[in-house]
C-alpha cells in the first residue's frame, strides 16, 4: 500500500486544523524511551476535567495503561479513552475530539510511528524528561527525531519534566547541558515525584477526586498539574482567551478615558 503524500499529508492537517480558533488544543505526549509519558497524559487530562472541558484522551501506546484505567472505578464523565492502535486511525480521532471542542490529549508512547503522527497532528508536542542521563539522551533523540526537517512554525515542541526530584548537581548540570544542546523549549513548570499521580493507575480515578490518604502529596500535585496545564493552555479555549483579552482591552480604555 503506497504511503500518503506529502501533499495529502498537508492537505490532511490543515483540514484537521479548520474552525480551531475557538477550539481547545491537541496536545502529543510520548518519548521513545518512557519518561512518565501516560502520567503526563492523564494529568493534563484530569485538570482539564476538573476545570469542567471535555477531553479526548487518546491511548497510542502498547502497553495500553490508560485503557486499563478507564476500565477502573472513577473516571470522570468529562474524560473519554479511546484507544488507537495503529497511527493511520489516529487523525480520525483527534478530528471527533476537534469536532466535540475537546481537550484532545495523544499519549502517543514510544513507537516512532506513533509518535511521528501525533506530532504531525497536534497543536503542541511534549516529550517528557526524568533529571537522568539516559532518559536525558531519549529525551534529545526523540525531539530530533520529531523535529528533523520538519519543525513547524505552528507547532509548540517542549521538553517536560518529570518525577523531578533531588539529584547530585553534577548529574543535573550534564541532562541541562545536553537539553540544551536542542533548540527546543524547556517548560517552567513539571511534575515533581509525587505517589498521587500514580494512585489513580491503582484506585481509579484522578488526583482531583481521590483523597489524600489514597494519593499522598495531593494537594501539591493538583497545583502542580493546573499549573502546567494553564502553562499549555489547555484549560481555556482560543475563542474564550481572545474574548479575555479583549474584555481587559476594553476595561483599560475606560480608565483612561475616566
Amino acid at each position: 500500500m503506497a504511503l500518503p503524500s506529502s501533499t495529502t499529508r498537508s492537505f490532511a492537517s490543515r483540514r484537521l486544523r479548520r474552525g480551531r480558533e475557538a477550539n481547545l488544543p491537541v496536545i502529543s505526549v510520548g518519548s521513545v524511551k518512557s519518561g512518565g509519558t501516560t502520567t503526563l497524559a492523564l494529568t493534563l487530562a484530569s485538570a482539564a476535567a476538573a476545570a469542567g472541558l471535555p477531553v479526548m484522551l487518546i491511548d497510542g501506546a502498547p502497553d495500553k495503561d490508560l485503557v486499563a484505567w478507564s476500565n477502573k472505578i472513577g473516571q470522570p464523565a468529562r474524560i473519554e479513552v479511546a484507544y488507537c492502535e495503529k497511527p493511520v486511525r489516529l487523525e480520525s480521532l483527534v478530528q471527533e475530539g476537534i469536532d466535540r471542542r475537546a481537550l484532545v490529549v495523544i499519549d502517543a508512547g514510544r513507537t516512532l510511528d506513533m509518535l511521528r503522527t501525533g506530532a504531525r497532528l497536534a497543536d503542541t508536542v511534549l516529550v517528557p524528561v526524568r533529571f537522568s542521563p539516559l532518559s536525558a539522551f531519549a529525551a534529545a533523540a526523540t525531539d530530533q527525531f520529531l523535529t528533523s526537517g520538519n519543525r513547524s512554525n505552528s507547532t509548540r515542541h517542549a521538553f517536560v519534566a518529570t518525577a523531578v526530584t533531588q539529584i547530585p548537581s553534577r548529574i543535573a548540570r550534564a541532562v541541562e547541558m545536553h537539553l540544551d544542546s536542542r533548540p527546543t523549549e524547556r517548560l517552567p513548570i513539571g511534575l515533581s515525584q509525587r505517589a498521587a499521580y500514580e494512585a489513580p493507575f491503582m484506585y481509579g480515578g484522578t488526583i482531583f477526586t481521590l483523597d489524600e490518604e489514597e494519593a499522598p502529596g495531593l494537594l501539591k500535585a493538583q497545583e502542580e498539574a493546573i499549573a502546567l496545564a494553564t502553562e499549555l493552555d489547555a484549560l481555556q479555549s482560543a475563542g474564550a482567551k481572545l474574548a479575555q483579552r479583549t474584555a481587559q482591552a476594553v476595561s483599560i480604555d475606560r480608565r483612561f478615558a475616566a
